[in-house]
């Protein structure tokens, strides 16, 4: 979806986050999906990434990005969501850290984040009683871009894409493995193994369906986040890695946050994904125009 350049400078770009309170199956068989967003006060900050902490009767737990526009800089918080209303209840900050964070994927009870411009990828341990971090451990010294982990065939997978030119954090796929109990990443023979701006960066968890194991990428064509195709991975191993297209996702058919869609996690009797939209807010558009 092509927006003019003159909306652009006009508008200010948000992200939302969303449900699709559908099953797996349904979203899988559907030519569209119906896109529950979330309701805030915020016109100063965006959110983006959503990844499920945990659900109760009442209320969806998830984590985000939280990016405030003076600040441009992303931090880790987690939203607490009414499942009736869609309403922002509350938000706790999870991860601050002194480098820009993005895409808060939960693993063995920790979130590795994405910090690229630290220059290494890093898990950050997070305290169970406080839900904040209290420290972060190296893991990578490669900066990956929206780092996604697998288990698949005795080893730990690790997905991301990396940055040499401006243009590869969307379309230089490189793959990372380890044994189960081992903390040393070795990095794929064939990396990249995906350099295609429609299906290198990851947007999303793995999952399985009918058997099959499933990629969610996303699609930059004509703009950053437009939409997520979902790759079925047909094989993995240390010397080989390939998948192919089976659908795409996309927000076009929601009355807001319809241009873009670059992230889609499921838990099979929904899922949780962001929206984007362009808006004009006088307060910004005051300060661009100054600048």
């Amino acid at each position: 979806m092509n927006i003019p350049r003159f909306l652009r400078f006009l508008s200010t770009g948000y992200w939302n986050v969303g449900i699709i309170e559908s099953p797996l199956e349904d979203i899988m068989k559907s030519e569209s999906v119906n896109i529950r967003l979330m309701k805030h006060k915020y016109k100063d900050r965006f959110f983006a990434d959503p990844f499920l902490f945990k659900t109760d009767p009442d209320y969806y737990y998830i984590f985000a990005e939280e990016w405030e526009f003076v600040k441009k800089k992303g931090i880790i918080v987690l939203l607490k969501i009414n499942r009736s209303t869609m309403k922002l209840e509350d938000k706790h900050t999870v991860i601050n850290d002194d480098f820009h964070l993005s895409y808060p994927f939960p693993e063995d009870g920790c979130i590795i984040a994405e910090n690229y411009k630290s220059g290494a990828l890093h898990k950050f341990i997070i305290d169970s009683n406080t839900l904040t971090a209290v420290r972060k451990e190296k893991i990578l010294d490669v900066p990956l871009i929206d780092p996604t982990f697998i288990e698949y065939n005795g080893k730990k997978w690790l997905f991301g894409t990396t940055k040499e030119k401006k243009e590869d954090a969307n379309s230089k796929l490189s793959i990372f493995y380890s044994s189960y109990g081992g903390g040393h990443f070795i990095s794929h023979k064939t990396n990249p193994v995906v350099n295609d701006c429609h299906t290198a960066r990851p947007g999303g968890k793995f999952f399985w369906y009918n058997g099959d194991l499933y990629r969610p990428a996303q699609c930059s064509e004509n703009m950053y986040g437009e939409h997520i195709n979902l790759m079925k991975v047909s094989c993995l191993t240390e010397d080989k890695y390939e998948e192919e297209f089976a659908k795409s996702i996309n927000s076009h058919t929601s009355n807001r946050f319809n241009i873009g869609l670059h992230t889609f996690n499921t838990y099979n009797s929904f899922s949780v994904v962001d929206g984007y939209e362009y808006s004009i807010q006088i307060r910004q558009l005051i300060k661009r125009l100054f600048r």
